[in-house]
């Protein structure tokens, strides 16, 4: 079954809509593990990363994303990528994944609360530290994902970037003002997520004064990049998230929260090596990055080169 980044994005809302009160009538249940899963002690930290703060918290610059063992695969037109990415991230090897990069330095995970953290919550009952940042979205103003996100341990929750997009193109900027009081009230940072730029600047014009941002960011070096005329923020070829980085790169010099850029390599079309400076040279203060469990090292290795050899102009926002 093709299940790529559009076909995401239009049924996003029903699932959401339908998923969000089914756990909540179900106590916030979560599937069960494999019961073969490793449960004894996690390996020793053989590694550290560069850390930064967005409020109290700190978390390394690398973080690792949640797309991967969703299955999001954003594969374009290559319909078996999400099912063999599901296939191989079996509850064992998400598990192995997590050790992985918490012993690598990595100590935090984005994800998408309706696909839950049972592995999250495995990992912490063998003595893991890694963070948790939720991501969430709102249909209808219904705000049950930011509760559930903070029952289930998240320390900080935001809003997806289509949700942001949806709601400022309403112009709903109220509601975004209103989940970043409910997360405060919860006693978790608020971040607003965007793919289109024009959430970051209407944020920063109301004053939302989000605790973080998470924005999509690449440079258009590779074979489906946006071409001249393309306005979607999406993309038409299910991997164009950044219309245009320049223009982010002059807004975001003026923001003064910490910056979490996401997409980085463009769903895997742009080598780290070059996606990783781009981000951080060009103001990112974090990146998220999917990874498969025999990536970590490497890219761990190629995010403490980068930093430890930048030429950057916007300060460090945390």
């Amino acid at each position: 079954m093709r299940f790529n980044r559009r076909q995401f994005l239009k049924t996003s809302a029903v699932a959401s809509a339908v998923v969000a009160p089914a756990l909540a009538q179900s106590g916030g249940a979560q599937a069960p593990l494999d019961p073969n899963v490793p449960t004894g002690p996690l390996s020793p930290v053989k590694d550290r990363l560069p850390m930064g703060k967005i409020g109290a918290q700190e978390f390394s610059r690398l973080m690792l994303g949640g797309n991967l063992i969703g299955g999001y695969a954003h594969s374009r037109e290559l319909t078996y990528v999400s099912p063999l990415m599901k296939r191989y991230n079996t509850d064992a090897k998400i598990l192995e994944t997590f050790e992985l990069a918490e012993t690598h330095g990595i100590n935090v995970l984005n994800s998408w609360v309706v696909d839950g953290n049972t592995h999250l919550q495995h990992h912490w009952k063998r003595g893991g530290k890694m963070k948790w940042i939720a991501q969430v979205r709102v249909p209808n103003g219904d705000l049950s994902q930011v509760r559930r996100a903070a029952d289930l341990g998240a320390v900080a929750i935001h809003l997806t970037g289509d949700a942001s997009d949806a709601l400022i193109s309403e112009g709903k900027i109220e509601t975004i003002a209103r989940v970043m009081q409910l997360i405060r009230e919860l006693k978790c940072l608020a971040g607003v997520g965007a793919h289109g730029l024009n959430v970051i600047v209407e944020s920063e014009k109301a004053k939302i004064n989000p605790d973080f941002y998470v924005k999509t960011f690449h440079s258009h070096e590779y074979f489906t990049a946006p071409k001249p005329g393309d306005t979607n923020d999406v993309g038409r070829n299910d991997n164009s998230w950044c219309r245009d980085p320049e223009e982010v790169v002059e807004t975001m010099f003026n923001v003064r929260q910490p910056w979490i850029a996401f997409k980085v390599l463009a769903a895997g079309a742009i080598p780290p090596q070059r996606g990783f400076r781009y981000a951080f040279e060009s103001g990112a203060d974090f990146i998220l990055v999917g990874m498969f469990d025999w990536q970590v090292a490497e890219d761990v290795a190629i995010a403490k080169q980068v930093l430890g050899d930048l030429q950057r102009l916007r300060p460090w926002r945390s």
